[in-house]
């Protein structure tokens, strides 16, 4: 063993840890806060946390990763993230079976499949427009561009000053134009911070002007609804524990419903969000609606991870939008994992505390008897080709009414949304 061997903790809550020590946080599926940290100076651990001797340093560890309590690992396993310099940072996994998985029970996806265009009548396509000017000052060039690329609705900024929506008369116009090309207006917010008590009641006040402006307008000058796009996993953990976020987002979620009244209110989810258990069961507490951020290019890879989201909208009564990207996007990378015998080294190990399991990625290959090793068996960038469909938009084009006519089988499915689409 090293004579700078580290320790395992597993423990609630988040307690801190010594300078140098390698820390991962996480919510169980029943709201509970956890913390990993390796660490070469334990200490005494908190009560209730677990320990587990190392037979490698801190600085041999380069991150950490859990997996949900149910998770079934098989011979291997996929992580992706994204590599700067020499950090590798885990955004999401994959698990790989030992057995084939068992077919889908039937019961979710309940309707006959009908042709897209029928559809669409019902779950219409959507796209954002970022800048204000575009719908203040270009109103009719951009409704005859959504109305020939056959969209339903749009997503627009709508500039608030003073609690109070800065040009009702300018939007109420736009948004009675638009109706009468069979176009629908959302109005949109963003942005991480919108979840810090400091900016929450700044986003709680908006969310009460869109309403009150509502409250208002005529018929056809009505918003559909708000989006809000709040991404909590990108917070600056500078500006908030990274335990906290959770929380905080759904502590923000529960300030909207009430500001918005019976105005729908919609938000924004990453596909990887498909097993945060504790935000989905926030989500249908709060939300009319969800749009999934399903930044794939590949069909399969596409439909495998919307059918969670569109299963979670049937059992809730909430309407799924299924959003793909067609802007420019950065590359990631993609690390294979497979699994080797007993007492042979991995570069990743796997770790079962209290039913538990923590992953713990090597900088050089090592083997511990409480851990499975699994060996790194494969790297690849994942070139913006995989991500979106910048690089080629007629394939775009063609496949969203495949995408349609299979998803219009969930009756929870409320359509595609497309970001840059323009």
């Amino acid at each position: 063993m090293p004579a700078q061997a580290a320790t395992l903790l597993l423990c609630p809550g988040a307690p801190l840890a010594s300078p140098g020590a390698v820390t991962e946080d996480y919510t169980t599926a029943m709201g509970v806060r956890m913390r990993a940290i390796v660490t070469e100076a334990p200490g005494k651990p908190d009560p209730g946390c677990r320990a587990m001797p190392l037979r490698v340093a801190a600085s041999g560890v380069q991150a950490l990763h859990f997996l949900p309590r149910d998770a079934a690992p098989g011979d291997t396993i996929l992580l992706r993230g994204e590599q700067r310099d020499k950090v590798f940072t885990v955004t999401g996994h994959t698990l790989g079976a030992e057995q084939p998985p068992p077919a889908p029970e039937p019961g979710l996806a309940t309707q006959g499949l009908e042709d897209a265009s029928e559809v669409r009548r019902r779950a219409p396509r959507a796209t954002w427009a970022w800048s204000p000017n575009a719908w203040r000052e270009r109103a009719d060039d951009m409704l005859d561009w959504a109305a020939g690329e056959g969209l339903g609705e749009l997503f627009i900024n709508v500039p608030v000053r003073a609690g109070e929506v800065a040009e009702p008369r300018a939007l109420a116009a736009f948004v009675r134009q638009a109706d009468s090309r069979g176009i629908a207006v959302t109005a949109f917010e963003e942005g991480p911070d919108l979840i810090l008590p400091t900016v929450r009641a700044d986003a709680v006040g908006r969310m009460r002007a869109y309403a009150a402006y509502n409250a208002q307008a005529g018929a056809q000058e009505r918003l559909k609804g708000v989006q809000f796009d709040v991404q909590p996993q990108l917070l600056d953990p500078d500006k908030l524990p990274v335990a906290a976020r959770d929380g905080h987002y759904l502590d923000l979620l529960a300030a909207l419903r009430k500001a918005a009244g019976k105005m729908r209110l919609e938000a924004v989810a990453p596909a990887a969000w498909s097993e945060e258990d504790t935000l989905l069961r926030g989500l249908a507490r709060h939300v009319d609606a969800l749009t999934v951020r399903n930044y794939r290019t590949d069909p399969d890879e596409i439909r495998l991870h919307a059918a969670p989201f569109l299963d979670w909208g049937v059992r809730h009564g909430k309407r799924v939008r299924i959003a793909l990207e067609a802007g420019p996007a950065g590359t990631g990378v993609e690390r294979h994992y497979r699994r080797v015998g007993p007492g042979d080294k991995g570069d990743l190990l796997m770790f079962d505390l209290g039913g538990q399991k923590v992953l713990m990625l090597l900088k050089v290959p090592a083997a511990q008897d409480e851990a499975q090793a699994y060996a790194l068996a494969d790297r690849r960038g994942i070139a913006g080709s995989a991500t979106t469909f910048h690089f080629d938009k007629p394939a775009l084009m063609r496949l969203l009414p495949q995408l349609e006519q299979s998803f219009g089988a969930w009756k929870s499915f409320g359509g595609m949304a497309v970001h840059e689409l323009r």
